[in-house]
C-alpha cells in the first residue's frame, strides 16, 4: 500500500435516487461510479477538492470509494427552502410524521416550506477513473461514526481516512483501496490516469447497474451478488463508454448465451432461448418466462436490435 494516509483527504457524500438536499429542493441526477453534484448551498462545499478521496453511501451501506479527477464549476438557479415562520434554511424533511417539514432553529412545523429562487454555483465531480466497488462492507452506523462529526446530517462529511481505510481494509478481503491509493498519487503528482480507466470501468459499471437492480439477474431471478456480471446490452467496443443505462446483471453462462445471440429479449418482453439449447432444462425452463426488469425506452431498443441481429435469419 501507497503510503499516502497522511495527505488524504476523504468525504463520505450522499447518494440516492430519491434524496432531496433541503437547501435546493432539487433532486440531483448523481451516479455513484462516476459523478456527485452539489451546488454552493451544501455545508462543505468549498472544501472538496480534486486529489480528495469520495466515499459514496445510500444512508444504508457503503457503496465504493474512488478519487475526485476534476470539478465541474457553474452557474444555477435553485429554489431555496426557508421556514415559513423564522425563513431560514436550517429545516429537514420529516418521512414518517406530519407535518412534514420542520425547522431547526424556531421548531416551526409546516406541510411545505416557502421556496425562493436563488442562484447558486453548481459543482459535479468526476471520479470514474479509480472507481472501486465496496457495496456492503460497511454499514450505515459505522460509517457514520467514521466521520470526523458523527452527528452532522450533511451530505458532504468528512472522513478519518486512516481509520476508514482501516475499517474497509478489514471489512474485505485483499486490500480493496491499493487502487484508490494510486490514484491518488497519480492525481495529485498530475499524471495521466488512462491506465486506471481500463481496468476500472467495468467494476464501475456492475457496481451501478447493483445498486439500480439489486443482486438479481435479469433473466433467472435473484443470486449472490458474486455470481452476477455487467451484461452491456451494446457493442462496448464500439461505444468505448460504459452508459450506464446500457446494461443488465446476468449470471455468468447466461451472460456468455445472450452475447452469442443464443438467449434474447423479444419485443414483447419474453425471454426467447434458441433451440438448439433447449434441449438443457436449465435453459429451456427460461423460455418465454417474462424479462426479469421493466426496460427503459432505450434498453428495449438495445434489446430490439440484438433480437434481430441473432433471430432474423
Amino acid at each position: 500500500m501507497l503510503d499516502t494516509a497522511s495527505e488524504t483527504r476523504a468525504w463520505l457524500v450522499l447518494v440516492k435516487s430519491d434524496y432531496r438536499r433541503l437547501s435546493s429542493g432539487v433532486l440531483y441526477s448523481d451516479v455513484a461510479s462516476s459523478h456527485y453534484s452539489w451546488d454552493s448551498r451544501v455545508p462543505n462545499f468549498r472544501q472538496v477538492r480534486p486529489g480528495d478521496v469520495i466515499a459514496v453511501w445510500d444512508e444504508e451501506e457503503l457503496l465504493g470509494a474512488s478519487v475526485i479527477e476534476s470539478i465541474d464549476k457553474g452557474i444555477g438557479r435553485r429554489p431555496i427552502a426557508r421556514c415559513r415562520d423564522c425563513r431560514r434554511t436550517n429545516i429537514e424533511r420529516r418521512t414518517t410524521m406530519k407535518p412534514t417539514f420542520r425547522c431547526y432553529d424556531c421548531k416551526a412545523l409546516f406541510d411545505e416550506p416557502e421556496l425562493q429562487d436563488a442562484e447558486v454555483t453548481t459543482y459535479r465531480s468526476n471520479h470514474s477513473q479509480g472507481w472501486v466497488d465496496l457495496a456492503g462492507t460497511l454499514q450505515a452506523a459505522e460509517l457514520r461514526s467514521l466521520c470526523i462529526r458523527p452527528k452532522s446530517q450533511n451530505s458532504i462529511r468528512e472522513l478519518r481516512w486512516t481509520e476508514f481505510a482501516a475499517a474497509v481494509r478489514v471489512a474485505a478481503s485483499g486490500d480493496p483501496l491499493l487502487m484508490v491509493d494510486r490514484t491518488a498519487a497519480q492525481v495529485r503528482g498530475g499524471h495521466d490516469i488512462r491506465p486506471v480507466r481500463v481496468r476500472l470501468g467495468q467494476a464501475g459499471f456492475r457496481a451501478e447497474l447493483l445498486r439500480r437492480y439489486g443482486a438479481s439477474c435479469a433473466f433467472s431471478g435473484p443470486l449472490p451478488a458474486p455470481a452476477l456480471e455487467a451484461c452491456h446490452l451494446y457493442s462496448y467496443a464500439e461505444v468505448g463508454r460504459h452508459d450506464p443505462h446500457g446494461g443488465i446483471l446476468l449470471r455468468r453462462d447466461l451472460h456468455s448465451l445472450f452475447d452469442r445471440g443464443l438467449i434474447a429479449v423479444d419485443n414483447s418482453d419474453t425471454i426467447d432461448v434458441a433451440p438448439e439449447i433447449r434441449s438443457y432444462p436449465l435453459y429451456a425452463d427460461l423460455h418465454e418466462r417474462q424479462f426479469g426488469i421493466t426496460p427503459s425506452p432505450k434498453q428495449r431498443n438495445w434489446l430490439s436490435m440484438h433480437w434481430y441481429e441473432f433471430r432474423s435469419a
